[in-house]
This record gives C-alpha cells, structure tokens and sequence, in this order.
C-alpha cells in the first residue's frame, strides 16, 4: 500500500471537457505514485475561514506519470469545483495523494469484468481500464456510461481508441436526453445497457462509479440478476 502525502503540485494546462466539466493537468513531484482508481485530496480555504476537503479521481493511468489529470465537474453552489475550475496554468495547488480504496481487487485479475459509470464518475475508469488493457489482461472488460445530452460525453473518442486497438474492450454508451435529431444510439439509463448486454448469472466482476441514487439502482438490479454482492464494488460520488 502506498502511504499518503502531501505535495504541492503545479497546474501545466487546463481544458474544458464541456460547458460543466473541466480537466486540469498538473506536474507531480518524482516520488509521487498512486494505483488507478484511487484520488487526490484538496483543501480549500474559503472567504469564511472555515476550510474544506474535497476528493477527486486521478483521471490517468499511472503510466502518464510524471502527469495526472483531474476532471472537474462545476457543481452550482460548490466551493470546491467553483474554486478549482477558475484555477489558471501556473498556479499551485496542495493535494494529498493517494488516497482511496476503489481499484481492482485481486480476485478480479482473472474475470470478465463490467465498469459502470454516470458523468464525472467515468473518471477512475479512464485509469483503470487503459492500465488493465496496457499491461496484458485478456478477459472481456465492458464500459457502460450514460450521460446526460451530447455535451456531457466526456473521454468518447479515448474509449473509442481503445475499443478499435483491444478487441477484448467493448465501450457502451446511453445518453438520457439526447439534444441532436441525428443522434441514433441508446436513449435511457445505464441499466437498459445492463438488461441488453449483461446476460443472468454473469460470472464476472462489476466496478461502478456515480452518484448513489444509479449506483443503488444498478446494485438492485445486479443481484436481482443473480450477481453476488461480493462480486460488486463500487464509488458514491455524493
């Protein structure tokens, strides 16, 4: 297990993912190591002088060392995100790293596994899948993520990259309010993609990321369809 730090990190580039998320780049120091799930803390001293903590996932793969991303996704009223996304190339932030239990377990090295995301909770899995694929694993992985419209698509054309190279990668994509008439793929929640491509008694393993309303929802539904809790892990980004 690697122990937490603290580090100061430098912000090298900033890029609007959409008109509600950002990413941030940031220069780590040589020393700094984390396994592809986990996150970073940050402390936020507000105008009140009451500070705050707030977690983000490491959206890249270890191999991107000595560079990790965060994707930030500008919450109304949030201090935090308020704060981060206003942030500009140059400037210092404090984060302790890394911190987190949200990654691939032992026991998942040798099954198909099932990722499962809503919006910014994509991000831990734009870490753990690329370093999966990279390092050799041959079992199926599936990526099933939903969004809300075509502006809230966030690392379409990375997973698409990824799904032509490694044929042993599926990406799977819902939007619930698609706004383009062109649009012709899936409309609904992640658990229709979960009742037309996930047959019953699935032996592999799931990993979901998102808000607790569709990670409970998609909990129900797996064990309705015979997966054991065991098999489930996951992270509630609210």
């Amino acid at each position: 297990m690697i122990k937490p730090e603290k580090f100061k990190v430098k912000i090298i580039e900033t890029k609007d993912l959409s008109n509600s998320v950002k990413i941030l780049k940031l220069a780590v120091p040589q020393g700094f190591n984390f396994e592809a799930g986990q996150c970073v803390s940050i402390k936020f001293d507000l105008i009140d002088g009451n500070p705050i903590r707030r977690s983000y996932s490491i959206a890249t793969p270890p191999f991107n060392l000595p560079y990790i991303e965060l994707c930030i996704k500008l919450v109304e009223k949030g201090a935090g995100s308020t704060i981060l996304c206003n942030k500009k190339v140059g400037e210092e932030i404090e984060i302790i790293a890394p911190l987190g239990s949200f990654k691939i377990d032992e026991s998942s090295k040798n099954k198909d596994l099932i990722f499962i995301a809503t919006g910014t909770g994509i991000s831990p899995f734009i870490s753990m899948i690329p370093l999966l694929l990279k390092n050799g694993f041959n079992k199926k992985i599936i990526l099933i993520s939903g969004f809300r419209n075509e502006k809230g698509w966030l690392y379409k054309q990375e997973f698409e990259q990824l799904e032509k190279k490694y044929k042993n990668f599926k990406y799977l994509t819902i939007l619930s309010s698609p706004e383009k008439k062109e649009y012709k793929g899936e409309v609904g929640r992640v658990q229709k993609l979960i009742e037309k491509h996930i047959p019953e008694n699935f032996k592999g393993d799931f990993y979901i990321c998102g808000l607790k309303t569709m990670i409970d929802g998609v909990i129900k539904l797996l064990e309705e369809k015979g997966v054991s809790k065991n098999s489930i892990f996951f992270e509630k980004y609210d």
